[in-house]
């Protein structure tokens, strides 16, 4: 689950309330981009503390942590501005350059019930939206289709809503009949399965746990994919290969890495694989390696636009030689797909 969400459910049911600040639209040189989150929490004094994310340290985080104390005891909504460019980024000695807003909100156990709803969305996999008024109301859970999760929007705000978040990956400001607000998109942590559960699948699931995936470790060999080898992950012991894919999600946001202990094991998951949906699909090897699985392939009736989906040698070219600098390297690779930079074909 989404850590920021993990951790400010378990403050709502203890009680609490909490300041979540947002990042709501940032242009030019900025040291965090929109959608970025923090949460902020009663300190000492009176004062709030940084419970968990950044919007982007220095004065410009030293200023939301100010502006979150005053939200915290009002309870006001508000967007703070923050510009980079001129006196705020010379007194801070900020090389940026941009312009930023954040959103500050007021949380308390009275929103409980809407953000243990979007977990449970969440954990299903489906995207989901909150909408929220800038100034007074509460907010809404939408669904993938913007339809309200709970009561019924009024038909003008409903259309409103669909049009602003349209194909959005971050938070966006809109107006309806005069009132500002803010809708702020929540996705499910994009799934990985690794098959294979050997040395490099060890530190390659923690560092992709680590950044956000939801990773699962498969292997026909319960003494490698088991819970104490990777308490990061999901092991699941396979009967074999021969049919991996079976009840796994393999739609277009799964990522699969293909590192298991042999190159017939790896052939055989790979025409498995290339018959998913999936975003993204790496496997280890050289590229002598990689050539004679794919024209055992072609032979199987696989076109070259079909192995152009596969990244192989898998992970970017930094010179890795450890299974632990391996799976930075594959790792970072997974990051720039998912951050849609382009990554994709043979290496």
């Amino acid at each position: 689950m989404n850590d920021h969400l993990s951790t400010l459910l378990g403050r709502l049911e203890r009680g609490e309330a909490l300041v979540q600040a947002t990042i709501l639209a940032n242009e030019g040189s900025t040291p965090r981009s929109a959608g970025s989150r923090m949460l902020l929490a009663a300190g000492a004094s009176g004062g709030v503390r940084i419970l968990a994310g950044s919007v982007g340290g220095g004065l410009v985080e030293a200023r939301v942590v100010a502006a979150g104390a005053q939200a915290l005891a009002t309870g006001e909504r508000q967007v703070v501005r923050f510009d980079l460019t001129g006196e705020l980024a010379a007194g801070a000695d900020m090389i940026c350059g941009g312009r930023l807003q954040v959103f500050l909100e007021r949380l308390a156990p009275a929103d409980l019930p809407l953000f243990r709803h979007l977990e449970r969305s969440l954990a299903r996999g489906q995207r989901c939206l909150r909408l929220t008024p800038l100034c007074e109301g509460s907010s809404v859970l939408l669904a993938p289709g913007h339809d309200s999760l709970e009561a019924p929007l009024p038909e003008g705000l409903a259309q409103a809503a669909r049009l602003a978040g349209r194909n959005i990956a971050a938070p966006v400001a809109f107006e309806h009949a005069g009132g500002p607000y803010v809708l702020e998109p929540w996705t499910a942590a994009s799934p990985l399965l690794i098959f294979g559960a050997g040395h490099v699948s060890r530190p390659t699931a923690r560092m992709a746990a680590l950044v956000g995936f939801d990773v699962t470790v498969l292997d026909d060999r319960a003494e490698f994919a088991n819970a104490e080898r990777f308490p990061q992950a999901r092991p699941r012991v396979l009967d074999s290969y021969a049919d991996c894919f079976a009840g796994l999600s393999s739609g277009p946001e799964t990522f699969v890495v293909i590192v298991t202990r042999g190159h017939e094991h790896d052939a055989e998951v790979l025409a498995q694989a290339l018959r998913t949906k999936a975003r993204y699909i790496g496997m280890i090897g050289s590229r002598r390696k990689r050539d004679a699985v794919y024209a055992r392939l072609r032979d199987q009736g696989f076109s070259e636009a079909d192995l152009a989906r596969v990244r192989c040698p898998i992970g970017l070219a930094i010179g890795a030689e450890t299974p632990e600098e391996i799976a930075v390297s594959i790792t970072a690779e997974l990051i720039a797909c998912r951050a849609g930079l382009g990554v994709g074909g043979p290496a």
